[in-house]
């Protein structure tokens, strides 16, 4: 006996889901689609075409085209330069060049600062960048460099300047001396006498006044025939109340006396070069003969994160080391609380540790985290109340005890055993993050009770396969971005065959979207040119309003204020215009940039580039429809169909009168989860959207005044089976947006 039901589908907002199968597929999910637009109302419809922005400029890099095919390309913004909040800087990097663009322009590309020119950084080839900016000062760090770098702006010359920042630290380290710790050697080896000056055997701490000053190193071996051993503190052998005006205020008899400790002694006196220690020590010094000691290894990742600087990545590789030379791929640098410039370089306590007097470490202090379990750093982020530590085996929390993080108390804490991949996929959500791992896409948030981060999988029960099945290469290189205006989250990455590190590593053409309202993904293939086509290159985020200069008159009460000559007076304006959208897109062509984003109604890609562009296909596979059930077989005799109407005019371009923004819907069902057209279970296509009734336009202005703003169409739908599927299709330069569909639905029972 025949069974009849209807289903309805008028919100298809669950996205892209490969995580379930034929029997249990979620409805209002796709099984597959591309450059549909995941809207929040329900509705799908068609992303725009990718373009260049309006009034746009191409800005020649001066570099070749092998510079571009093997290098960088990336994008970073420098928020209030030089504490000038009228500018935001967005700095493009190509290869070993920054360009300053103004965010706050109506048009960024249009609008470079630095007087139009680029700076070159030294050293700088085809490593990544990252930045921070702190004090209004941006510090750029990557591999290729072998410090950081500064860049100040001066607003009232509009120039951008750099200089290096050679990080120092106290050397709590000392060189090897081959001695045991409480050894009172009769001969004194350099690596000893550099020691014995780095824990507070100053040249001049002895005192005689009939004599001058003394070396208490050398005064020691004169009066006890040895010198002073790594547990020795020169103050256990001070005379604290002489008799006379003639004495010595260090007697060595005294200390061989007092100083009966075995245990190593506090070290620092020096402060030095962090990376360059041995050439470092001995320039501070005067001692020679020291172990070469020098850091291959440099900075990959900054973050400015409790009124200070951090430092990290480092792949520790050490020149000239000895076994106390520290390797720094575990850790992480923080300079002090900065009031100024200077205290960018200062990862160090103020206070000298082998002081006799005031030597304690304060809170405002700089200094290290050392990480021994980390194999290598790839990220430092920081949040609201703490800084995050992406390392390749895993992630870790550094956060203060009590009142934020402060120099005297922190703890570390291990958020999870899965790593990162590459520091461009981690995305900072207000102070929550999503990060690309070997084992999927993973959200790190606090955990209600204790506070502290924990990581939970976005992709295991949604896109699984659909992001292991992406190119370790594409996941290496992707880049991340966080739209707050319509909280998602965006991703560029690249999976064709011919992606390598040395064609264009920075060529995107797959474009991975999760919006964190709906908790649905979608995704969108960004089209190339046949030739000399743009590609994008990175996201540009785009401040939610721009700045427009206006000239206003001046008028008292309903006057003109005018000068002697009779001119009228007039006075600069700032005006501020909202944006659409808060992210643009990096774009290189051939060898010039320049930026580009979601805004052609024609549904091509790059027409400002070649005048023609080039038509996307838009499309969905719904999953598979069981209306309850697998046993019955199901007739559909017709599918209604509801879209937003999209004409809205006349055009006469080609000479007839033509509709503009017309939409178009293919759509074609698929019976018995089938996945080819051989199966003879496949419909023939049809067009969905159609207008049912003739208009007459009165002429080109003719506003299509259709009275009716959705579009209603009924349509056959051939076929049988258990299950169906639908493939909703683009039309070339044709808009579509879906509201949903309907149909009633006849089972008939297995006999």
């Amino acid at each position: 006996m025949a069974q009849k039901t209807e289903k309805s589908f008028r919100s298809f907002i669950k996205g892209l889901v490969t995580e379930a199968n034929e029997l249990t597929f979620p409805e209002s999910a796709s099984v597959d689609e591309q450059n549909f637009v995941l809207n929040r109302d329900g509705s799908r419809s068609r992303r725009l075409g990718v373009d260049f922005e309006e009034s746009y400029v191409l800005t020649s890099s001066g570099l070749t085209t092998a510079d571009l095919r093997d290098g960088k390309q990336s994008f970073h913004v420098w928020e209030s330069p030089g504490g000038d909040t009228t500018v935001s800087l967005g700095i493009v990097r190509i290869k070993n060049k920054l360009w300053f663009l103004n965010l706050l322009s109506a048009t960024p590309s249009n609008d470079l600062k630095n007087g139009g020119s680029a700076i070159t950084i030294s050293g700088l080839s085809n490593a990544d960048i990252e930045t921070t900016v702190i004090n209004n000062t941006c510090v750029v760090a990557s591999e290729d460099l072998l410090h950081p770098v500064k860049l100040t702006y001066n607003s009232s010359t509009d120039t951008v300047s750099q200089s290096q920042l050679v990080l120092k630290i106290r050397d709590l380290y000392g060189v090897n001396d081959s001695l045991d710790v409480d050894d009172r050697p009769s001969s004194l080896s350099n690596t000893h006498k550099y020691n014995l000056r780095n824990q507070g055997w100053s040249p001049d701490v002895v005192s005689v006044a009939a004599a001058g000053s003394a070396d208490a190193i050398d005064y020691t071996k004169t009066k006890i025939s040895v010198y002073p051993s790594n547990s020795d503190v020169w103050t256990l052998g001070k005379v604290s109340n002489p008799s006379s005006t003639d004495y010595e205020r260090y007697d060595p008899e005294v200390l061989e006396r007092n100083s009966t400790s075995k245990y190593q002694v506090s070290r620092g006196s020096y402060v030095i070069d962090a990376f360059n220690r041995g050439a470092s020590r001995q320039a501070e010094s005067g001692v020679t003969g020291l172990p070469t000691d020098s850091e291959n290894g440099t900075i990959t990742t900054v973050a400015s994160y409790a009124q200070r600087v951090f430092y990290s990545g480092i792949v520790s590789d050490i020149s000239g080391a000895d076994s106390r030379s520290p390797n720094y791929s575990g850790y992480v640098f923080f300079s002090k609380v900065v009031t100024s410039d200077d205290d960018l370089i200062k990862c160090y306590q103020e206070a000298d540790p082998t002081d006799p007097g005031i030597n304690d470490i304060i809170a405002n202090d700089g200094g290290t985290v050392h990480l021994p379990e980390v194999t290598r750093i790839i990220k430092i982020a920081s949040t609201q109340a703490s800084l995050l530590v992406f390392a390749e085996n895993g992630i870790y929390e550094i956060y203060g005890d009590t009142g934020g993080f402060v120099a005297t108390s922190f703890q570390i804490s291990k958020i999870s055993t899965n790593g990162v991949l590459n520091a461009k996929s981690i995305v900072d959500i207000n102070g929550n993050f999503v990060y690309w791992s070997k084992a999927g896409i993973y959200q790190l948030s606090p955990d209600s009770a204790s506070g502290r981060f924990r990581a939970e999988s976005l992709s295991l029960k949604t896109i699984q396969t659909l992001y292991l099945n992406i190119p370790e290469l594409g996941k290496n290189y992707c880049k991340g971005f966080y739209d707050e205006k319509e909280n998602q989250i965006r991703w560029l990455y690249n999976d064709s065959a011919s992606y390598t590190t040395t064609n264009y590593i920075n060529n995107y053409n797959k474009e991975l979207i999760y919006d964190l309202t709906l908790q649905a993904w979608y995704k969108n293939t960004l089209s190339s040119l046949a030739s000399n086509s743009p590609y994008v290159a990175d996201y540009v985020p785009i401040p939610g309003y721009s700045v427009t200069s206006t000239e206003e008159t001046v008028y008292k009460e309903t006057d003109e204020v005018l000068v002697t000559a009779g001119d009228t007076v007039v006075v600069d304006s700032d005006l501020e215009v909202n944006r659409s959208s808060q992210f643009s897109f990096l774009t290189i062509r051939g060898t010039s940039f320049t930026i580009s984003k979601y805004k052609d109604d024609t549904f091509k890609d790059w027409v400002s580039s070649d005048a023609t562009g080039i038509s996307y296909s838009s499309y969905l596979v719904t999953g598979w429809e069981l209306f309850g059930d697998f046993l019955k077989e199901k007739q559909i005799p017709y599918i209604q169909f509801y879209f937003k109407r999209t004409e809205n005019g006349y055009s006469s371009a080609t000479g007839t009168l033509e509709l503009t923004n017309q939409s178009s819907c293919k759509v074609q069902a698929q019976w018995n989860w089938t996945n080819s057209a051989n199966s003879g279970k496949w419909g023939t296509e049809f067009q969905a959207y159609r207008l049912l009734r003739n208009y007459i336009p009165s002429g080109p202005t003719d506003p299509f005044d259709y009275g009716e703003g959705i579009i209603v169409t009924k349509n056959k739908l051939r076929g049988s089976g258990k299950t169906i599927s639908l493939k909703i299709s683009s039309e070339a330069g044709k808009d579509m947006q879906i509201l949903g569909w309907g149909m009633p639905v006849t089972k008939h029972s297995i006999i």
